[in-house]
């Protein structure tokens, strides 16, 4: 197959075709209401939503829009048009082909601006300047346009091939800045020249008619290239619809300026569109279309599509080397979705991903026997799940414990023997090897491994040491006819442990050469496959085998062989129905709930469905919109190193609003599916996934759903505090708060905070300095003691008065200033008991890294005594972990001891640069926690709905404590409910409640 089919898949055309529908009417964010109030969306956005990503920054980017609104693109559209023999007559409609007498430009001098409105900024030289650093002020210039459409917008600036003075550039609607941008950020003089004096920078941007705000500001150097930082100097901008001219001079700016009466810093031009250029203006309105036009102009999408579907496949076999991969502003490296393998990565990792990924099934018999055993799910004595049943251990387990996919013990000098078997079909010389944990390559988890057929002992391998790798080559073993390999593990003197171990796998192969790497299994034949599908549920002549989630977070897998004994899933963990999938929910009034269905193709083509969903139907009536799909997408983490194992470092991640879901040949893909409770009242109701293949065939999933009278809404809800606030504009603050995220970073009057449901103000403090004037602003927007609280500095770990000096310097000058504060620390990963024990005299409001909280180490049981009778939330680092991290705690709150009042995590929105390119973070592995911007507004994670749903349970937890009349979890005294607050499902959770009509208090 050819690497550009694999990539590919349907045409834009023939995947609407399938669908009987187009964007236009794709589902809305599944986050929303229904029918949501226009006001809350973007401004740029239209009904229709297909995600897609974004770039960096607005003028990078690869994807179909993304073609469409950039220069270059659309020269080489041109060209790709005419190398099919068409032309813009045979592509747009006549009307749109007729052109006009003249064209509009506008030209903007800043300079000009009012020294009261450059805020910072000043005029010099005929530039309007500011400084060199980082940090720096914004400055606000405004722009009319009289007529809405597709503007080139050029930037005229002065650069210096010795440095950068990265400016960051936005557009608002002037008196809805509120509303975010008009479209994405950019940036400018983020590279050198090739030669000092003027430079340009130019956009193609689609603005409305109106008075709009262009706000110009600094830009943190953290990826952008080396060189000395140089101050900003910007000359003016020109806006024209001649989107293929170069330009103008200084000679022909003042020209223009000279015959026209400026409007403020503003001249409004009309330049005519002569004969000569007809042709020119003819082919520049055919450009490359996106989804949203889909239905509108089939023709010209199709046409764009297989255009886009040429510049990716030509991008894919940009090799390069990860130790010097491309700048992140190159073609190779911009983002994109793949949709027949639902794959979110740069063209090159993409097409990685799906050459090993397309090697899973082979068309060829195997030359070798190779056999993998999971040994925790193989213990003599113990069932497949790792458990004795109703009998107990044998006692010569020891320390030894199993459960699919591991075999564990502790660490130090422990005892203990187990056993495994490997049933091996026929005789011959065998390899065995074994796969240990990752931490053994850094400490030491001796064990014995004695290998024997038939009651003969064929050899003893001493486990011991730091291994070299996860792989190990215990021995070989022959096998005079078909039969048992056992394998007894013994810890008695084996050693002393340095960690637990832990055994993963003991693989068997007759291969004298191979040599297992990670996770990765043999491939399997087609047999293999037809006969996993059958045990799945699968019957003769079927393509698609669908089921449905137990847990929806637990990962769908690329890897065929995924199963119990693996972290994701590549197949149901019990064969579906004859009658096929279904599912039903138990759910709160004014809640979410998500449902994973599972997609297996058992086919080697791409599988192309559509997707409708029915409206919610009940006792109460119909509710359209109350029940939504996405797409789930993979994602690489930050793996850089492109091995065979990489392949492993990909994870489910984004989910996308499609007009569609495509299978990939022999492999999986994903449905997100969100239940909606939010003005649904109290009942039982249905609704059905239908999935139409292009045959016609039709696959149904019903959904039961029973809505409580019960909502989450403790009068003490759970906090959660998130480090960082959502991306600019309403639509994503509205999608902060539907996610339960109820801490502000920053000022806000009580009266705003009341209207959004915010709880708590975060505010910080690092100085001594004008701590007054600060605190009387707080008492002018009406806030009480218990609104806010004041973290001062970052991070203390120092263990004497003179190390934390500049904290307690700043928490006396509080006391002093702003005697209403609650003054807060959240010390260290390395703070000690010593750091505890001299703040506390300082602190109001306690937050301490994760690791001083839950272990009895570290002397923690005395740093207990200290923050757990004051309010205290603790801070972790799930986005240190891969793609699938998950809620941060958020659940145990209502159960934790002491004033517990919530959970801090860093951070909702990081890595602070491009989140849709996870290949390359900040951090390597940072898992964006939060929605990631579009055009389109939030894009929610998996993790994202994880929180959400975590927060609901944890208020309903919350409510059954305030039933209860027990303020703190230490005063629930009885066991029973203890447990029910601790790890109460929400239908536990929701019977409690409607039993004891907890929703009237």
């Amino acid at each position: 197959m050819k690497p550009n089919r694999i990539h590919l898949g349907l045409t834009g055309a023939a995947f609407l075709g399938l669908c009987g529908c187009s964007p236009v009417s794709a589902p809305d964010t599944a986050g929303t209401a229904p029918a949501p109030d226009a006001a809350a969306r973007p401004q740029s956005v239209p009904v229709g939503i297909v995600d897609e990503p974004l770039g960096a920054r607005y003028s990078l980017g690869m994807t179909l829009w993304h073609l469409g609104h950039q220069v270059d693109a659309i020269r080489a559209f041109h060209d790709f048009v005419r190398r099919q023999r068409l032309a813009p007559e045979k592509l747009l409609p006549p009307e749109a082909l007729q052109p006009p007498e003249a064209l509009r430009a506008i030209l903007v001098e800043p300079e000009g601006l009012a020294e009261e409105a450059c805020n910072g900024w000043r005029p010099a030289d005929g530039h309007l300047a500011s400084g060199a650093g980082d940090q720096g002020p914004t400055v606000s210039i405004p722009l009319h346009v009289e007529r809405p459409g597709l503007y080139r917008f050029w930037v005229g600036y002065q650069a210096w091939t010795n440095g950068l003075g990265v400016t960051s550039l936005r557009i608002y609607r002037a008196d809805q800045e509120h509303l975010g941008p008009l479209v994405q950020p950019d940036e400018f003089y983020d590279q050198r020249p090739a030669t000092n004096g003027p430079a340009w920078h130019d956009l193609l941007v689609d603005l409305p008619a109106g008075d709009l705000v262009v706000k110009l500001g600094h830009v943190t150097r953290w990826w952008h290239g080396k060189g000395s930082y140089l101050r900003r100097r910007v000359d003016c901008f020109f806006l024209t619809e001649r989107l293929w001219d170069a330009p103008p001079s200084a000679e022909v700016r003042q020209l223009w300026r000279d015959r026209a009466a400026p409007a403020g810093i503003q001249w409004n031009l009309r330049l005519p569109l002569e004969a000569a250029d007809h042709e020119t203006w003819r082919w520049w309105q055919l450009r490359p279309v996106a989804w949203e036009e889909a239905e509108r102009q089939p023709r010209l999408f199709d046409v764009s599509r297989r255009f886009w579907d040429e510049k990716i496949e030509e991008l894919a076999q940009h090799e390069y080397d990860e130790a010097a991969k491309p700048d992140y502003r190159a073609p190779e490296r911009q983002v994109v979705f793949n949709d027949t393998w639902n794959l979110v990565a740069n063209p090159v990792r993409a097409q990685h991903q799906i050459q090993e990924l397309m090697a899973d099934v082979s068309h060829e018999p195997p030359r070798h026997l190779t056999i993998w055993h999971d040994v925790g799910s193989a213990i003599d004595g113990l069932l497949a799940d790792g458990t004795a049943g109703t009998n107990a251990p044998p006692a010569a387990h020891g320390s030894w414990r199993a459960k699919p996919g591991e075999l564990s013990a502790g660490y130090g000098s422990v005892l203990g023997t187990v056993a495994t078997r490997i049933q091996v079909p026929r005789p011959g010389t065998y390899h065995l090897w074994v796969r240990s944990s990752r931490v053994n390559l850094s400490y030491t988890a001796p064990w014995f491994g004695r290998v024997s057929v038939g009651g003969a002992e064929a050899f003893t391998y001493h486990h011991e040491g730091k291994i070299s790798n996860i792989w190990t080559r215990m021995g070989a073993v022959t096998l005079p006819r078909a039969g048992d390999v056992q394998v007894d593990f013994t810890l008695d003197g084996a050693g002393r442990g340095g960690t637990y171990r832990r055994i993963h796998t003991l693989l068997l192969t007759d291969d004298p050469g191979h040599v297992p790497q990670g996770a990765i299994r043999p491939r399997w034949t087609r047999e293999q496959a037809a006969e996993r599908a059958r045990a799945a549920g699968a019957k003769e002549g079927d393509s698609l085998l669908a089921w449905v989630f137990r847990d929806p977070y637990v990962p769908l897998s690329l890897d065929i062989w995924a199963d119990a004994a693996t972290r994701g899933r590549s197949w149901p963990d019990e064969p579906v129905p004859a009658s096929g999938p279904s599912t039903s929910l138990e759910m709160a009034r004014e809640s979410h709930r998500a449902v994973q269905l599972g997609l297996r193709n058992l086919t080697d083509q791409p599988l192309p469905l559509s997707v409708a969903i029915e409206p919610l139907r009940g006792t109460a009536g119909t509710f359209p919109g109350a029940v939504n799909w996405r797409v789930i997408a993979f994602v690489p983490d930050g793996q850089e190193a492109q091995t065979r194992t990489s392949r492993e470092n990909w994870h489910p991640f984004f989910l996308l609003r499609r007009p569609g879901v495509t299978v990939p040949p022999f492999n999986v893909a994903g449905l997100w599916v969100t239940v909606d409770t939010r003005r649904v009242p109290a009942g039982d109701y249905t609704s059905r996934i239908v999935l139409r293949e292009a045959s016609g065939r039709e696959h149904a999933v019903p959904i039961r759903i029973r809505v409580s009278p019960v909502a989450p809404a403790p009068r003490q809800p759970v906090l959660v505090d998130g480090f960082t606030n959502p991306h600019e504009g309403d639509v994503y603050l509205q999608d902060f708060l539907d996610h339960g995220m109820n801490v502000w970073h920053g000022l806000m009057s009580k009266a705003e905070m009341q209207r959004r449901g915010i709880r708590l103000l975060r505010l910080g403090y690092a100085s001594t300095n004008g701590i007054p004037a600060w605190y009387a602003n707080i008492q002018a927007l009406g806030l009480a003691r218990d609104d806010y609280f004041v973290g001062i500095k970052d991070e203390p770990g120092g263990t004497t008065e003179e190390a934390l000096r500049p904290y307690i310097d700043v928490a006396r000058a509080l006391r002093q200033h702003a005697p209403g504060a609650r003054i807060s620390f959240n010390p260290s990963e390395g703070a000690e008991l010593a750091t505890f024990e001299v703040l506390a005299p300082w602190c109001d409001f306690w937050i301490p890294y994760s690791k001083h909280v839950f272990a009895p180490h570290w002397g923690n049981p005395k740093k207990w005594a200290i923050f757990h009778p004051k309010p205290w939330m603790w801070y972790t680092t799930p986005c240190l972990y891969d793609k699938t991290a998950r809620q941060p705690g958020i659940r145990t709150v209502p159960s934790q001891p002491g004033n517990c009042v919530g959970v801090a995590f860093f951070a909702l929105n990081y890595p602070w640069r491009d989140q849709w390119d996870t290949g390359y973070e900040h951090i390597s592995d940072a898992s964006t926690m939060g929605a990631v911007p579009s055009r389109h507004g939030p894009v929610a994670t998996i993790v994202w709905e994880h929180i959400r749903e975590a927060k609901q349970e944890a208020d309903l937890a919350m409510m059954v404590r305030e039933a209860l009349g027990a303020r703190l979890f230490d005063d629930v005294g009885d066991p029973a409910m203890q447990v029910l607050i601790r790890s109460g499902t929400t239908e536990e959770l929701l019977a409690w409640l409607e039993q004891h009509d907890s929703m009237e208090r």
